[in-house]
């Protein structure tokens, strides 16, 4: 939960640390957790898979690194980056501003309510994702595209290997790599800490909200998908602020990285790319306009719900 009273005339930020000094401290738990837990995943996953240092690089760089391995890197890069510097920051700041509220009551309805709008922005989301695609940079920047187009492409290659075990088990795994301890950790730091920090900082929690959406796409590396995933990181922002319970947008979170990749298992299973992953050819030009009028219809019926429940806990919005 964001702390309310730190932005209204409660505790003041002079009473603790700048936002500042809680964002260094921050950073600094998070290059510590990826360096230390990444160098510890890696080991356990070289026990575990047989694999060898010596032909890492190699089988990484041709695409034929054991997904077992990648799984095991990543769930203990992402636990080690983003999980654990959440939680040590809560307790680190226990007693001047509270990030994760773990205890924080919600309306049933609105989770309902976050499964409903995640179902109905999927095809806004899509479109969002073929407009980004078309993004051309000028001649004299080239240069610079190239290097998003690798980046992009590597990332491509991850994602595939990441999901190559076409097994009912290598789903499961999957699904607990890219969609639990994903949705956790990067909620927990990006709306739990990030958001809360500068809302702290900037007194305006839709700032906040939006320039926390812009880093949390940025730190992807993911340049022809930074405008949905940017949207996505402002609709998690807001279930936050206005629902309160971080559980809000861990759920909405893991419900977006779960569809994709059962989706992607599906494609694998029937010998399709990822590329493939494409349901706006089957949706009519006219459910996207009723798509879009039903999630935001849906989000303002979240929104009122929500200040109802906080009014009658005390609590504020802007």
């Amino acid at each position: 939960m964001i702390e309310q009273r730190t932005v209204r005339g409660g505790a003041s930020d002079h009473e603790g640390n700048h936002p500042m000094k809680s964002l260094i401290l921050l950073l600094l738990l998070a290059l510590s957790g990826a360096i230390v837990l990444g160098a510890i995943s890696v080991i356990i996953g070289l026990l575990a898979t047989g694999a060898s240092i010596g032909n890492l690089e190699g089988a990484l760089s041709k695409g034929t690194a054991d997904a077992g391995f990648l799984k095991i890197v990543q769930a203990g890069s992402s636990i080690g980056m983003f999980v654990l510097p959440a939680l040590l920051l809560g307790i680190a700041e226990k007693r001047q501003h509270t990030y994760l509220d773990f205890k924080a009551q919600v309306n049933p309805s609105l989770w309902f309510m976050v499964v409903a709008i995640m179902f109905f922005s999927a095809p806004i989301f899509e479109q969002a994702i073929k407009l980004n695609e078309q993004m051309r940079l000028p001649e004299a920047l080239s240069g610079l595209e190239n290097w998003m187009k690798a980046k992009e492409a590597e990332q491509q290659r991850l994602t595939d290997l990441l999901l190559s075990d076409t097994t009912y088990v290598g789903l499961l795994t999957s699904l607990i790599v890219v969609a639990v301890i994903a949705a956790i950790g990067e909620e927990f730091l990006f709306r739990g800490c990030v958001q809360g920090i500068l809302t702290r900082w900037f007194k305006n929690p839709h700032m906040a909200i939006w320039i926390t959406a812009v880093i949390f796409s940025a730190i992807h590396l993911q340049f022809y998908g930074f405008l949905p995933r940017m949207l996505l990181g402002a609709l998690f922002g807001y279930l936050l602020f206005w629902g309160k319970s971080i559980w809000l947008p861990v759920l909405a979170h893991f419900i977006n990285n779960a569809t994709a990749t059962v989706s992607a298992f599906y494609l694998k299973r029937q010998g399709k790319s990822l590329d493939e992953l494409d349901f706006s050819q089957q949706i009519p030009d006219y459910l996207y306009f009723i798509s879009f009028v039903l999630a935001v219809i849906l989000l303002y019926q979240y929104y009122k719900t929500a200040i109802k429940q906080t009014r009658s806990y005390g609590k504020t919005l802007d």
